[in-house]
């Protein structure tokens, strides 16, 4: 997927570890989370930008890159399914019985976006946004 604004191109593609390794890490430590000079949330990937979602059964993770001579990621986002459980219902095999035999687990599918990151310089882009758009 490409979009332009402000005569920027920017593609937006599935995450190449050949490629994106090394400008996914530093966009990760770009985008420290917390107020500056304080204590501040950062995960340490350990070179594996997919760590966080790679044991889900269904995971992407997309990368927003500028298109030109100087090719830079300016964002990404992770994202997984997965199977969740919310709650019981009890089992109505035998209604004879006085006491509850069992019961079933009410098991859905929930999307989890996880770690959407945009470079500070390319915050203003209203089209980044639209990253999270193709999981």
């Amino acid at each position: 997927m490409i979009m332009e604004e402000d005569n920027l191109m920017i593609e937006i593609r599935e995450f190449d570890p050949r490629m994106d390794r090394e400008s996914v890490e530093s966009v990760e430590r770009m985008c420290e989370v917390g107020p500056s000079g304080k204590i501040s949330l950062f995960t340490d990937l350990l070179g594996d930008p997919l760590c966080r979602i790679r044991h889900s059964p269904s995971y992407l993770m997309l990368v927003a890159e500028t298109i030109g001579p100087l090719r830079e990621t300016v964002g990404l986002v992770r994202g997984c399914v997965k199977t969740v459980t919310c709650g019981r219902k009890p089992s109505h095999r035998n209604n004879t019985s006085t006491h509850n035999t069992g019961s079933t687990p009410i098991v859905t599918k929930v999307a989890y976006l996880l770690g959407l990151r945009v470079s500070p310089a390319y915050r203003y882009l209203s089209s980044l946004s639209c990253v999270t758009s193709p999981m």
